[in-house]
C-alpha cells in the first residue's frame, strides 16, 4: 500500500424526520371510534390529530360532546352506532398506506395519495407532506414506525412509498413495528459496526460519533447521539461548531457492538509510506461534513485523514485469519480517484510487514494507480474504469462495473473459506465470485478506515456506515440490506 492518493471530500446536508402519527390512506372523514361516540364539532385529539382521532374506549374525542344521532363533525368522524357522516365512508378493515396496515376502522373518502417519499420500517409520509392541518414530515424519513396521535386527518395525504409493513393496531396511537438497523436483518448480526448516521442495531442507544474543534485540541468534545428514531441527532453540532461544520473534526467513531474496545480514532502514527500522523491530536482527523442530499453526516477523508483502533490494536470479537469474513460498506465512490488499497476492513498492523493476504478490505476504486495496472495499488481492469471488490494486501479480487461511478455504493464483500472464494455484491447484485482468491487469506484483525493495511497513503472515503460479520450473508440478506438502506435514506438511489 505504497501509492499516493489525491482525495476528494464531499459536504452535504439533511433535515431529520418528524416522528409523527400514521397516514390513514386519506382521512377526509377522520377515524372511527371503537364504541360509538362521536365528536360533534371538529374535535382535535390531544395528540394533535385534527378532525378525529380514534377513541379507544368509546368516549368522545377530547374536547367534544356526543352526537345523539351519531352524526359527524365537519371532518367526518363516524360513530360505530350511528349514521355515517356525509364526509366519511367507514372502511371495514382499515386503510392500508404503503405497507402500514390499520386494523381498526379508518374512515375517509377524500384521501389523496402522496408519492413523495418513503418511511423506514414503519414510516410516516416522506418528503415533507402535510396531512390536512397536522404535523409536517420535513425530513422524508421515519425510522421507527408510525407514532400515535400526530398527523392531522383533514387532508388525508398518504405516502404510498411508505414503510415496509408495520401495522398500526387500533387506529391513531396504535402499536408500531420496532426499528431495525442493518445488523438486525440476519442471524448472528454483526461482529462490529460503525455509522455516522444511525444506530446499526435497535439495541444500541449510545452516541454515534464524537466531534472536536479543529482549532482547539484541548477543548471539550461533543458526542453526537441519537434521536428517538435512532437517527443522528443534528440539533447540537451547530452551537458547538460555531455554526460552521468545517470548524469541527470527527474525533471518534463509536463501535456499536463492542463499545469502547473497538472505537475508531484518528491515526497518530508515521506510517511506513506516509502519512505522518505522529503529531497526534487531530492531525489525521476528518473534517465534520454533512451530506446535502440526506442532511446527515458523511465521513469524508482526504489525505492524511484515516482511522484505526487505539494503539492500532487488534479488534475484539472479529474473525481474522482464514475464517469467514463479511464486510459491508455504505457510501459514495470518489470520482476519478486513483489510490492504494482498501477503504474499510480488517488488516495487519500499520508497522507489520506487507504480506499478501493479511488484509481483507472493501475496494472501491478507479483506474490504475501504477503503470500498466501493475503491482502495489488497487488497479481496476482498465485504466479508465471503476471497480469494486476486495483488497488483499497488494492482491485484489475486483470487478469493473463501468466508466462512471455509481451514485451510491452499498458493497458487501465476503470470504467464504468452505468454497475458498471471494464474493462481492454491489447495490444488491452479486458481481464477483472468485475462487481461489488472488491471495491466500490470512487477515489480521486491526480495523482500518480510510487507510490501507499499513495505514499508508490514505484511501479517500465518503462513508455513511460499515460493518463486519463473522458469518456469510446470503443473497436474501443482501437484498434486505438494500431495502433497509433505501427505506432509511429515501433521498438516495442505490442503482
Amino acid at each position: 500500500m505504497r501509492a499516493s492518493a489525491i482525495s476528494l471530500g464531499a459536504a452535504l446536508l439533511l433535515i431529520l424526520p418528524d416522528c409523527t402519527g400514521p397516514s390513514s390512506g386519506g382521512d377526509s372523514g377522520g377515524t372511527t371510534t371503537s364504541a360509538g361516540a362521536t365528536a360533534s364539532g371538529g374535535i382535535t385529539s390531544s395528540g394533535g390529530v385534527s378532525a378525529g382521532t380514534t377513541s379507544l374506549g368509546g368516549a368522545p374525542a377530547k374536547g367534544g360532546s356526543t352526537s345523539s344521532a351519531g352524526a359527524t363533525d365537519g371532518g367526518g368522524t363516524t360513530s360505530s352506532g350511528g349514521a355515517a357522516a356525509s364526509g366519511g365512508t367507514t372502511s371495514s378493515g382499515g386503510a392500508t398506506a404503503g405497507g402500514d396496515t390499520t386494523i381498526g376502522g379508518m374512515t375517509g373518502t377524500a384521501g389523496a395519495t402522496s408519492t413523495a417519499g418513503r418511511g423506514a420500517f414503519g414510516g410516516n409520509p416522506a418528503g415533507g407532506e402535510t396531512n390536512g392541518g397536522g404535523t409536517v414530515n420535513t425530513g422524508g424519513r421515519q425510522a421507527t414506525g408510525t407514532a400515535g396521535g400526530g398527523m392531522a386527518g383533514g387532508g388525508g395525504s398518504t405516502a404510498t412509498a411508505g414503510a415496509a409493513g408495520s401495522a398500526v393496531s387500533g387506529g391513531a396511537g396504535g402499536a408500531m413495528t420496532a426499528y431495525q438497523g442493518p445488523c438486525d436483518l440476519f442471524t448472528g448480526g454483526c461482529a462490529e459496526a460503525y455509522s455516522v448516521t444511525r444506530a446499526m442495531t435497535a439495541s444500541y442507544t449510545g452516541p454515534l460519533f464524537q466531534l472536536g474543534l479543529a482549532a482547539d485540541k484541548n477543548a471539550k468534545t461533543l458526542d453526537i447521539g441519537q434521536t428517538a428514531e435512532h437517527t443522528a441527532d443534528m440539533t447540537t453540532w451547530s452551537a458547538y461548531c460555531g455554526g460552521n461544520a468545517s470548524k469541527c473534526v470527527v474525533s471518534k467513531i463509536y463501535a456499536q457492538i463492542h463499545s469502547g474496545k473497538n472505537d475508531l480514532l484518528p491515526a497518530v502514527w508515521n506510517a511506513p509510506w506516509g502519512p505522518n500522523c505522529s503529531a497526534g491530536g487531530y492531525t489525521c482527523a476528518a473534517k465534520f461534513t454533512i451530506e446535502s442530499t440526506t442532511s446527515l453526516p458523511i465521513l469524508t477523508t482526504v489525505s492524511p485523514q484515516e482511522y484505526a483502533l487505539s494503539g492500532d490494536n487488534f479488534a475484539t470479537g472479529v474473525n481474522g485469519g482464514s475464517k469467514t469474513i463479511g464486510l459491508m460498506y455504505n457510501g459514495k465512490p470518489v470520482a476519478n480517484e486513483h489510490y492504494c488499497c482498501g477503504v474499510f476492513g480488517i488488516t495487519h498492523k500499520y508497522n507489520a510487514s506487507d504480506v499478501h493476504g493479511t488484509d481483507f478490505m472493501v475496494a472501491l476504486a478507479y483506474g490504475w494507480k501504477d503503470a500498466n495496472g501493475c503491482c502495489i495499488a488497487v488497479n481496476c481492469g482498465k485504466n479508465n474504469s471503476y471497480c469494486v471488490g476486495a483488497e488483499e494486501e497488494e492482491n485484489n479480487d475486483l470487478f469493473d462495473y463501468g466508466s462512471s461511478p455509481v451514485d451510491n455504493a452499498l458493497v458487501v464483500t465476503q470470504f467464504d473459506p468452505a468454497a475458498n472464494a471471494v464474493i462481492t455484491f454491489m447495490n444488491g447484485k452479486q458481481v464477483l465470485s472468485h475462487s481461489p482468491p488472488k491471495a491466500k487469506i490470512n487477515a489480521g484483525t486491526a480495523i482500518h478506515l480510510g487507510g490501507g493495511g499499513d495505514l499508508s497513503q490514505p484511501d479517500p472515503v465518503l462513508m455513511r456506515e460499515a460493518f463486519i460479520t463473522n458469518a456469510l450473508m446470503s443473497a436474501s440478506n443482501v437484498t434486505a440490506l438494500k431495502a433497509n438502506s433505501e427505506a432509511f435514506y429515501p433521498t438516495l438511489k442505490f442503482p
